[in-house]
């Protein structure tokens, strides 16, 4: 293609192997669907599987050290198989061992983030700053938008000039950038962006002097991000208070460390049992971080307590719908349970509003929902939903989140729910049916 043309100009090492697929993954699309029946009242226990958000930049940050990371509880998804092919491709080799995850970076010798692989997952341009830092230039196609809406990478071009990174534009959407040092410095968000945060972040814990990253995002994965590189000898402080200050270190050390649990895997069985009552148990995650989401299902009528690293969640009584909810960077509700709650109001007494104020797009699976004949109308930012009787029938996952809410929503629909796009849904998670089923819900991954 005219692109890739234009790529191997830039030297030996442009997209070199980029169409052989690296041992173990695959590229073609997936067959599979999920099949969901009508639920009655759950039962169970399940283990969260670890942090999809947390382990992409925490595989990111392996470049960091030219030796070996172990990661431990690293979900097996389609998002980590990506990130592992451009690893590979940049030079890093891989073993997994049961949920653990070694990245032996010590010979990278690749500098350009394949297109191909950009278009499969955008968060791979985090991997810029690690890069910047072990081959002094990078490469990559700008991703442009997605399924959920516009997302635009300006704050982390911002955050990487500021820190004393050239940037380059060739041929419009591709960038190239040169460093080769990064300089401390004083960095405002304009927007509490994770991903540029977590860019910022990686350039940083190397950078000359001392950074500062004021309005930085406060999610849980910000943390996860800085407890791994802290255990690799950075010197962090503030990552949960929206300033987070960095005094650079000249290198970083082999270290293991385990990722967190998915708050959204978590928050996904809570809309199940909402949906079908019954109560169930999940271990292995931090409720803290489930905040923003626990109030909003306990004004519906979910009861939900915790203990230690358990979290326990019940429904008995009527299902009520929330007059008013907007999504908002954490603490807020998040964004990515937007199309999940959703789907829990479809069931709900009453009128629901849900008003999107980060990504336009997450309304997508409005149009799904409708097809089962959920009472959903959207107007400018808002999702204006009303209580109704939902019939199983086909539809398709528009992305990741709304692949989920449509099989929450099959748990309470009659009949039969039939999903496509499980492609969408395997990004995110480990085995969807077999969580929901383990809860003792009625689904069957089909190929």
């Amino acid at each position: 293609s005219r692109s890739m043309s234009r790529m191997r100009a830039l030297g030996k090492f442009a997209f070199r192997n980029a169409s052989t697929p690296v041992a173990g993954l695959r590229r073609r699309e997936s067959v599979a669907y999920l099949e969901i029946r009508q639920t009655g009242p759950l039962s169970g226990t399940y283990r969260v599987q670890g942090s999809k958000n947390a382990v992409l930049p925490m595989l990111a940050a392996t470049l960091l050290v030219p030796g070996k990371t172990t990661l431990h509880r690293v979900p097996k998804i389609k998002d980590v198989n990506v990130m592992l092919e451009i690893l590979h491709l940049l030079g890093c080799c891989s073993c997994w061992e049961g949920e653990a995850l070694t990245i032996d970076a010590g010979n990278v010798n690749n500098w350009v983030i394949p297109e191909e692989l950009i278009g499969q997952m955008r968060s791979s341009v985090i991997l810029l700053a690690p890069i910047l830092y072990r081959m002094k230039k990078a490469a990559v196609v700008e991703p442009g938008g997605c399924s959920i809406g516009r997302r635009p990478i300006d704050i982390h071009l911002y955050v990487l000039q500021a820190l004393g990174v050239k940037l380059h534009y060739e041929w419009e959407e591709h960038i190239f950038a040169q460093a080769d040092y990064f300089c401390g410095a004083h960095l405002f968000l304009k927007f509490p962006s994770v991903g540029a945060t977590e860019q910022a972040i990686l350039a940083a814990v190397t950078a000359n002097g001392m950074t500062v990253i004021d309005n930085a995002a406060r999610e849980p994965e910000i943390s996860e991000l800085c407890r791994m590189l802290r255990g690799m000898g950075a010197k962090i402080t503030g990552d949960q208070t929206g300033r987070i200050v960095i005094e650079g270190v000249k290198e970083l050390f082999e270290s293991t460390c385990e990722v967190g649990a998915d708050r959204i895997v978590a928050a996904t069985c809570l809309s199940a049992v909402a949906v079908c009552s019954g109560e169930i148990t999940l271990t292995g995650v931090d409720a803290s971080h489930l905040n923003g989401v626990i109030e909003p299902f306990e004004k519906m009528g979910c009861k939900i307590w915790s203990d230690k690293d358990t979290l326990t969640a019940a429904r008995m009584d009527k299902l009520m719908a929330i007059p008013y909810l907007k999504t908002s960077p954490y603490p807020g509700f998040p964004t990515d349970v937007q199309s999940l709650i959703m789907a829990v109001m479809s069931f709900a007494d009453g009128q629901s509003v849900v008003e999107e104020g980060i990504f336009e797009g997450r309304f997508r699976t409005a149009y799904q929902l409708q097809k089962m004949g959920a009472a959903i109308i959207i107007e400018n930012n808002q999702a204006i939903i009303w209580g109704s009787h939902l019939i199983g029938t086909k539809v398709e996952a528009p992305d990741l989140r709304g692949g989920a809410a449509l099989a929450i929503a099959g748990l309470g629909a009659d009949g039969v729910t039939t999903i496509f796009g499980y492609d969408h849904i395997a990004r995110g998670y480990e085995d969807l049916a077999g969580m929901l089923f383990m809860l003792g819900a009625q689904a069957a991954l089909r190929e």
